[in-house]
């Protein structure tokens, strides 16, 4: 590899994000994380360091 990848922390911070259309992806509540069909809607995501996806969580304002 000739450049080294760029590091962004910021990806790891929670950012809201709405989802418009159904997708499956890592889901985080009170109970730990798992592997949900996520409906449209309002939700924080960040990536995650483990996993190298992307985990959602619930918007509550």
């Amino acid at each position: 590899m000739s450049g080294s990848a760029q590091f962004d922390p910021s990806v790891y911070e929670w950012q809201p994000r709405s989802l418009f259309f159904p997708r499956i992806g890592k889901l985080l509540n009170r109970d730990g994380l798992s592997t949900r069909l996520l409906m449209p809607g309002d939700y924080m995501v960040r990536r995650s360091r483990t996993y190298d996806r992307w985990i959602y969580r619930y918007r509550h304002d």
